[in-house]
């Protein structure tokens, strides 16, 4: 690694350098050192801009700065000063690496640094000056400069941390549009546009400018932990982090498994002198608490990587999907399902979008987006926001469908979006026309539930009379049921049209059902949980439904409800319950991937999703990752549960057994739907690395 300014640590009053120890030797390596390990790749950045590149790699890494944040290599991709695709060095990792099993054909690296809100008396332009995150609001402040007074932002931990998730959002910019700038040569060209497609990496070095003493230290990590965020936010599989260990010591402090979002991540060490000192560093213990995955080592006149791959490594895979905000975690979620840089936008070219003030309205309308083999997008009531705008324009949807009244979204928003000018897909090249708008709703939470049910005109149709059978210990009625409600005997003809019935008062038990709502295409009615709503009767009348999917307990929903349900539609009731909502979650799961005549038949791919079971935004719209049409979202054909969490900061026993069960014999006791990986939905402040950590131990149980 390298980078462009040697500058150092920044105090508070003064500057200065700290020296530090290099690990390993430095003679390069021979030809024969190289040939006896594989795989091997490099790294390589802004240095070798305009020299050949490195050939016959299994993998490469490339730089996106040009050694300091907040610029850009001039060869990522064509550029003014490399105009030439055959001169890019994304181009050079993803078409010219051989590829390898331990690592992928191309990855990429960014620069990293703490400078601080002023440098050597004049105001630092990239500083931020406002933004949300974990240590509190970024705000102002007044200093003096060279110059005179200024206002520029804290020297805080907050503003810290955005300063890094700013520079994120900026490198993974770059990279897409250097990806796309590449697939416009002539002739055309496809490589990966999407940051999801490659392996990230935080080059932290004390070449760049960094704070000191513990304070500093705890700024260092804060701009650190912004990154990483920031990375993962613009759809980075995975981040890890390349350091000496000393420098990262110094850096830092020194982190652990249990430090917020650091904890844990991979690591790439340099220190070698050759490929076989790389080899024998593979054996270091990794400063972070996670695995140690490269080490780097000079081969001839660029950096060589081994990879360390360790096959000991048993914990699951975990992939997460969020946005800084419940809009940009939605959009992230819709473009998961959608990937439109490969073309894999809804082919109806049509979306549904609902407010983020509640919930209600989000869940319902996932019946909608499934019939129209698309996803939910979110906005605030009375703006709307530049993500959703924008996934709009690169999903090429041409209509919009908005769930909820004036009071949920305003004329205001729904004129907005009428105003946006319709994209093809890709968002590069517009249609002759705006975004058609049209508008379903009721008086109600109730009343919207219904309209959406009535829009779509048919309830799915289901046959799962074994899962009626058996009453529990406390005489509840139903093979899924913990708690002593009631439910009723099978249908006497199996397959018949099927809806949900969830409370409208607490959103976990429709959250959990909304990803059955839109695999099956069954209709999600709400009512409240001690009188039974009206228009879920109506809508089950409309529907010609003859059979319903009851969602919690006695007190989400009662018996009385239940009853009455029963005596004015005629409908056969499956209570699916449990003695909390992390625990219904947990029985539908087991109603969703049990065989035969008992539950959905689901194949999980060997994968769950999990949100936040105290907050609603995350998983309002994340039903639409079980999107069948699109093998980006998991195996063909295989569809995945939402399991809830009691908080983020705690799995809950339910949630942990049932990962421990099913990371060992499989979900409804089938090895080859054995749980292997997650699907966080939800960045760290939903759920905590810790949890995460520990999810992936009951799997590896």
């Amino acid at each position: 690694m390298q980078s462009r300014l040697a500058i150092g640590f920044r105090a508070a009053a003064a500057s200065g350098v700290v020296a530090l120890v290099v690990l390993g030797g430095t003679s390069t390596s021979s030809a024969t050192d190289v040939a006896a390990a594989a795989p091997v790749g490099n790294d390589i950045s802004f240095p070798q801009c305009g020299t050949s590149f490195p050939a016959g790699q299994a993998f490469g890494i490339v730089g996106v700065n040009d050694g300091v944040p907040g610029t850009l290599n001039p060869c990522l991709g064509p550029s003014s000063s490399y105009p030439s695709y055959t001169v890019s060095e994304l181009y050079w990792a993803v078409t010219t690496s051989t590829g390898s099993a331990a690592q992928p054909k191309a990855s990429a690296y960014v620069n990293t640094s703490d400078p601080g809100n002023m440098s050597n008396g004049a105001v630092e332009s990239g500083w931020p000056t406002s933004g949300a995150t974990p240590y509190g609001t970024c705000t102002t402040t007044k200093v003096d400069t060279s110059s005179g007074p200024a206002t520029v932002g804290q020297d805080s931990q907050a503003c810290a941390w955005e300063f890094g998730h700013q520079e994120a959002a900026r490198d993974t910019s770059w990279l897409r549009a250097a990806a796309q700038s590449i697939n416009r040569q002539s002739p055309p060209l496809s490589i990966p546009t999407t940051p999801r497609a490659y392996p990230w990496w935080l080059d932290v070095e004390t070449t760049n400018t960094w704070q000191q003493q513990p304070a500093g230290q705890a700024m260092n990590v804060a701009v650190l932990q912004g990154f990483v965020v920031g990375l993962r936010a613009g759809g980075a599989p995975s981040v890890g982090i390349y350091a000496p260990p000393n420098q990262w010591l110094a850096i830092t402090g020194g982190t652990s498994s249990s430090t917020t979002t650091l904890g844990g991540l991979s690591t790439w060490i340099p220190g070698a002198g050759n490929v076989t000192g790389a080899q024998a560093l593979c054996a270091s213990s990794s400063f972070t608490g996670g695995s140690l995955a490269l080490a780097q080592f000079p081969s001839g006149s660029f950096d060589g990587d081994v990879s360390c791959a360790r096959p000991t490594v048993t914990h699951s895979s975990v992939t997460d999907i969020f946005g800084r905000t419940a809009d940009a975690t939605a959009a992230a979620e819709f473009t998961r399902a959608f990937p439109f840089a490969k073309r894999s936008c809804p082919a109806t070219r049509a979306a549904v979008i609902a407010s983020t003030q509640e919930y209600q309205d989000a869940l319902s309308s996932q019946f909608l987006a499934a019939d129209l083999t698309t996803g939910t997008l979110l906005t605030p009531t009375t703006s709307l926001p530049s993500v959703t705008a924008a996934t709009l324009r690169e999903e090429g949807i041409t209509t919009v469908y908005l769930v909820g009244g004036p009071l949920a979204i305003t004329t205001a928003v729904a004129n907005a979006i009428a105003n946006l000018t319709a994209y093809e897909c890709g968002g590069v090249s517009p249609t002759a026309g705006k975004v058609a708008v049209h508008r379903i709703y009721g008086q109600t939470q109730y009343a919207t539930a219904m309209e959406v049910a009535e829009y779509v005109g048919a309830a799915g149709q289901r046959a799962f009379p074994g899962a009626y059978a058996t009453t529990d210990a406390a005489s509840g009625t139903g093979k899924y049921n913990d708690t002593k409600g009631t439910g009723t005997a099978a249908p006497f003809i199996p397959l018949e049209p099927t809806a949900i019935l969830a409370s409208g008062v607490e959103f976990q038990d429709a959250q959990a059902a909304s990803v059955v709502s839109y695999r099956t295409k069954l209709p999600l009615l709400l009512t409240p949980s001690t009188e039974l709503s009206t228009t879920a009767v109506t809508a089950i009348q409309q529907l010609g439904v003859k059979q319903v999917i009851l969602m919690g307990g006695t007190l989400a929903i009662t018996d009385t409800v239940e009853q009455a349900l029963v005596e004015k539609t005629g409908v056969s009731v499956l209570r699916v319950a449990g003695q909390d909502y992390t625990d219904t979650a947990r029985e539908l799961a087991r109603f969703e991937a049990a065989n035969a005549t008992e539950g959905l038949g689901w194949t999980p791919g060997h994968r769950i999703a999990v949100a936040r079971g105290n907050g609603f935004t995350d998983g309002l719209c994340g039903a639409v990752l079980d999107n069948p049409n699109n093998a980006a979202t998991g195996p063909p054909g295989s569809a995945r549960p939402l399991l809830l969490t009691e908080k983020p900061t705690l799995v809950g026993n339910y949630l942990t057994t049932f990962l421990e069960v099913t990371g060992h014999t499989g979900l409804d006791s089938t090895t080859s739907k054995t749980i292997r990986a997650l699907t966080v939905l939800g960045g760290p402040l939903a759920l905590s690395t810790a949890e995460i950590s520990a999810m992936q131990t009951d799997l590896s149980h």
